[in-house]
């Protein structure tokens, strides 16, 4: 009988080889234990199967506006829900209704859109500091003076990202707890239906996404030159300021400075602010539904500050009695033009953000008065740790991996119950 040998492909050797390594090293047996402990820490952690993950849901939420047409003057937003990275549906905030994804490009959503991705919080830091600049004009920040504030901020979670992120890819437990966890995860199929199917979801959804784009102008990056970054958290300030004067307007300030502002020949601002403190009321509101003209004016009434630095800007009274008045008045509500010539910035209680590959941070006021904080975000503020530095890193680690915060909450407990037993 005549024998045949088949040959052995690269691929089948290669394949061949790599395995009696890991038998040999005893790779897949650690593989398959940390399998093991990663499933039975999902098993034992896993949320309510019915339970909406609320969380994960908003985490990864992000918005999209466009128009119709480049001459049209009204937006259209969406908020776009996606789960391990990819969009599994849209919901169109004036139509109030779930949509599939859109595929490939359009033409209109690429000249006149504007995207505000998934602002994911990476940690809490409570404690603040003031921010010494350099005198003069166009003056560079010194490295050791810029990085006084990253290293309190940013510096905690960029080493730790990658370690966590090549290890949770490496090791087995990252696989086996995710695989425990799937029936609760957005990440399953059935899990994305039951959640578009939750009575009220949409308008949930619609008051996440406004607050996404509320908090778009508040988020400092990574700014190195001096007089930019006093800008930039001057104007900051006045409209975290305006923002909470608009919840709150009990001596009907913002009517009468809209009423002076339309005196002054000034209607496009009277008008941008009045829309923007309406959307606030409107969003402070539960019982109503946000439409894409709330979203709008948050646009609009940024893009104002942004511009102008200040809404007075060739608006302020002559020189006089009246002038002094007016800028006392606007002292008295936080709402002062920043001054050019600051020496000190106070840089307060912070929560550290990342959107795509950017690391940044925003100030506690705004997400403090509740109607501007995200869902996910609430536990890192009402968790308050002591600002110590250990607590912001192991923080900023398991919040990029959230299998690994039952292990952290174990080694927690276990130190809690060393110490009193001392």
């Amino acid at each position: 009988m005549r024998k045949y040998r088949f040959r052995k492909s690269p691929l089948v050797g290669l394949a061949l080889r790599i395995a009696k390594f890991l038998l040999k090293s005893q790779l897949l047996t650690v593989f398959l234990v940390l399998f093991g402990l990663g499933f039975w820490v999902g098993a034992r952690s896993r949320p309510d199967p019915g339970a909406v993950p609320y969380a994960e849901l908003f985490g990864n939420l992000s918005v999209a506006s466009c128009r119709d047409a480049p001459s049209d003057s009204n937006a259209h937003f969406v908020a776009r829900l996606s789960a391990c990275g990819k969009v599994f549906g849209e919901y169109e905030v004036d139509a109030r209704r779930f949509r599939a994804p859109a595929r490939g490009r359009a033409y209109s959503r690429a000249i006149t859109g504007t995207h505000y991705g998934p602002l994911r919080v990476r940690g809490h830091v409570d404690q603040g500091f003031w921010l010494e600049l350099p005198g003069g004009p166009g003056h560079a920040l010194q490295p050791g003076q810029f990085d006084e504030l990253y290293r309190k901020t940013l510096d905690y979670v960029k080493p730790v990202s990658i370690v966590s992120s090549v290890l949770g890819t490496l090791s087995g437990y990252s696989v086996g707890y995710r695989l425990a966890t799937w029936n609760s995860s957005l990440c399953s199929r059935a899990v994305q239906e039951r959640v578009l199917g939750t009575p009220g979801i949409g308008r949930a959804i619609a008051r996440e996404a406004w607050r996404r784009v509320l908090l778009e102008p508040v988020v400092t990056g990574d700014e190195a030159d001096a007089s930019r970054f006093a800008a930039v958290h001057g104007t900051q300030r006045i409209y975290a300021n305006f923002f909470k004067l608009a919840l709150n307007d009990s001596d009907g300030f913002i009517p009468r400075e809209a009423e002076r502002l339309v005196q002054a020949g000034r209607s496009d601002e009277s008008r941008a602010m009045l829309a923007f403190a309406e959307a606030v009321r409107r969003a402070a509101g539960d019982s109503m539904d946000l439409e894409s003209a709330d979203f709008s004016a948050v646009e609009n009434w940024a893009s104002l500050l942004d511009r102008r630095g200040h809404w007075a800007q060739g608006a302020t009274p002559p020189p006089g009695e009246e002038r002094m008045a007016y800028l006392g008045t606007l002292a008295w509500y936080g709402l002062a033009p920043p001054a050019p010539d600051a020496r000190r910035i106070w840089v307060g209680p912070r929560v550290l953000v990342r959107e795509g590959e950017t690391e940044g941070f925003v100030a506690d006021e705004m997400p403090l008065t509740g109607v501007a904080c995200p869902a996910a975000w609430r536990p890192w503020l009402l968790q308050r740790d002591a600002g110590t530095e250990s607590a912001t890193l192991a923080n900023a680690w398991i919040a990029g991996r959230p299998e690994f915060a039952p292990l952290v909450s174990f080694g927690r407990n276990v130190v809690q119950r060393l110490r009193s037993r001392r």
